[in-house]
C-alpha cells in the first residue's frame, strides 16, 4: 500500500513511486487527519507493508508491529527506527522543497514533470528561488507550459482535497501520470477550483493587517486554510495567521513570508498544550479543539513578541 498525502505533493509522489514500482494500493488518511484514526488503522493494518510519502503520521510507530514501514517525507520529523527506511533530509539537517526531490535524490529519478509540479505545489512563486528551479524551467520547456499552467495545475490537483474529495485525491494520482494536459483540461477538477477560488477570496478580503502580521479568523468546512494563509503570506508579503472554527474542531495555521520565523518552536507549544500540529521551518498547522484556536493564536503572537 501506498499512503500519500492529499495535495499535489503527496499525489505526485505516490505517481512517481508507482512509476519505480509499479501498480499498488492507493491510500489517504481522512482528509485534515495527520493520523490514522480506528477506521483508517484498520485499513492500513490490512496489508504487509506499507509506504508512506510526503506525511508525518502522528504515533506511525503502531505500524510497525504489524507490517513493514517504509516512509519518504520532508517534513520536520523524528527518526522512526522501527521502519525499514525512514528516508527525510530534516532528519540530517537538510530541506528539500517537495517529497518529489526526495525521491529523485534517492532513487536517482530523472527529474521531470512530476518532480516540478510537487516542488510548485509546496512552494508556489518562491520555485523560482530554488536551486531546483532548473528542474521546473525543463519540465515547463518540455512541455510547453508556463509557470502560470504548472500553478493551475497544482490548484486543479489541490481542489479535489479542499472539497473533501479523498477518493477524488487518489483518482488524482492516475490522472496526473497521462500529463499536464490531462489535469489542466479536466472538468470536473476546473469545476472544483472555480468554485473553492471564490471562496479564498472572499476569507481572504476578510482579513485584518496588523502589522508584523495578517490575521483571519474564518468558517468553512472545506479545507481551505492552507490555501487562504498561503494566499495572504505571498500577495501581502507578510506573515499570515488564520483560525478556522469547523463544526467539530478549530483549525490553525501560520506562514511565513520570509523565513523570519522557526515554526519549530510553535509546533513544540502545541505539543506541550496536547495538540497535533505539524509543519516545516515557514509553515506550521494544527487541530485544536473547538473553541481553542483564537486563545492558541494569541499565544502564538505572544511567542513571537508580535
Amino acid at each position: 500500500m501506498i499512503l500519500h498525502h492529499w495535495d499535489t505533493d503527496g499525489i505526485t509522489s505516490a505517481a512517481i513511486y508507482l512509476k519505480l514500482n509499479g501498480d499498488d494500493v492507493l491510500f489517504t488518511p481522512k482528509i485534515g487527519n495527520y493520523y490514522l484514526d480506528g477506521e483508517d488503522f484498520e485499513q492500513v493494518g490490512k496489508y504487509e507493508s506499507v509506504v508512506i510519502l510526503d506525511m508525518n503520521i502522528h504515533e506511525v510507530q503502531r505500524l510497525c508491529s504489524s507490517m513493514k514501514l517504509k516512509i519518504y517525507d520532508h517534513h520536520r520529523a523524528n527518526k522512526v527506527t522501527c521502519a525499514e527506511e525512514h528516508y527525510n533530509p530534516y532528519l540530517w539537517g537538510e530541506r528539500y522543497p517537495s517529497c518529489t526531490v526526495v525521491l529523485h535524490r534517492r532513487f536517482s529519478y530523472a527529474p521531470d514533470y512530476l518532480v516540478a509540479l510537487g516542488i510548485v505545489g509546496d512552494t508556489g512563486p518562491k520555485a523560482k528561488e530554488l536551486d531546483e528551479w532548473n528542474i521546473i524551467k525543463r519540465a515547463m520547456i518540455k512541455h510547453g507550459k508556463s509557470f502560470d499552467d504548472m500553478q493551475l495545475a497544482t490548484s486543479l490537483l489541490d481542489s479535489s482535497y479542499r472539497l473533501n474529495r479523498r477518493k477524488e485525491v487518489m483518482d488524482n494520482v492516475y490522472l496526473v501520470l497521462q500529463g499536464i494536459d490531462d489535469v489542466l483540461n479536466s472538468s470536473q477538477l476546473l469545476s472544483n477550483l472555480d468554485a473553492i477560488e471564490k471562496e479564498i477570496e472572499y476569507w481572504v478580503g476578510l482579513a485584518e493587517d496588523r502589522g508584523n502580521y495578517y490575521f483571519l479568523k474564518m468558517k468553512s468546512e472545506n479545507h481551505i486554510i492552507s490555501a487562504v494563509t498561503r494566499k495572504l503570506a505571498w500577495e501581502h508579503g507578510k506573515s499570515a495567521i488564520v483560525v478556522n472554527e469547523k463544526e467539530d474542531r478549530d483549525e490553525f495555521y501560520i506562514r511565513s513570508h520570509d523565513y523570519s520565523f522557526d515554526a519549530q518552536l510553535i509546533i513544540d507549544m502545541a505539543k506541550r498544550e496536547g495538540y497535533l500540529g505539524g509543519g516545516k521551518k515557514e509553515v506550521m498547522g494544527a487541530v485544536l479543539p473547538s473553541g481553542k484556536g483564537t486563545i492558541f493564536a494569541e499565544k502564538v503572537v505572544d511567542l513571537l513578541g508580535w
